[in-house]
């Protein structure tokens, strides 16, 4: 409220729309911008992890561990 009376004290209420307008479509620009960003590094991460061959190295990994699994019983 402090705000709004200060400004409009400072740019006068003629000039107010015009300026709050602005105000509207940078703040509009800025969260496309920031939700395009935060899509781009969500791509990009998953990308990573798929061009990594992490799952690769998972799946290979559980499939030894059930190959362990099954030679325990008889050895004990």
């Amino acid at each position: 409220m402090v705000i709004l009376v200060i400004t409009l004290v400072l740019v006068g209420p003629d000039k107010l729309p015009d300026y709050a307008r602005k105000a509207g479509r940078f703040i509009h620009s800025m969260r496309v911008r920031g939700q395009a960003l935060s899509e781009q590094s969500n791509i990009d991460v998953h990308g990573l992890v798929r061009d990594s061959g992490i799952n690769d190295i998972r799946k290979g990994l559980d499939d030894a561990t059930q190959d362990v699994n099954r030679l325990l019983p008889p050895i004990r």
